[in-house]
C-alpha cells in the first residue's frame, strides 16, 4: 500500500494505476518507468528516494515503454553506453519485404 503523500506524487504518472493497490516494492520496475518517462521535479526526487541507482539503471536498461529521448537523457545523466538498453539495441522485424 502507497501512502498518501506518496499516491499524490505517483498519481500524475500512474493515471491508469488503482495506487492503493500498488506496492513500493513489489511493483518497482513499473513505477521507475513510469517516473523516469513521465516525472517532475517531485517524482524524480522520489525516484532518487525511493530506489537505488542499480535499479534505475536496469529499468534503462531493460525496458521496452521508455521512449529513445528519455533513455537518452538519462543515459547522459547516468554516464551510461545507449548501447547497453534495449530501447537503442533492439530490432524492428519487417512488415513487408523491401521492393
Amino acid at each position: 500500500m502507497v501512502p498518501a503523500e506518496i499516491e499524490e506524487i505517483l498519481k500524475p504518472c500512474l493515471w491508469d494505476a488503482d495506487l492503493k493497490a500498488l506496492d513500493l516494492k513489489e511493483d518497482w520496475f513499473v513505477i521507475v518507468e513510469r517516473l523516469l518517462e513521465h516525472g517532475g521535479d517531485r517524482q524524480i526526487g522520489l525516484l532518487s528516494k525511493t530506489y537505488e541507482r542499480d535499479k534505475i539503471t536496469e529499468v534503462l536498461k531493460q525496458s521496452l515503454y521508455l521512449s529513445p529521448r528519455t533513455v537518452n537523457y538519462w543515459c547522459l545523466r547516468l554516464g551510461l553506453e545507449r548501447e547497453e538498453t534495449q530501447c537503442f539495441t533492439r530490432s524492428f522485424p519487417r512488415l513487408w519485404p523491401p521492393s
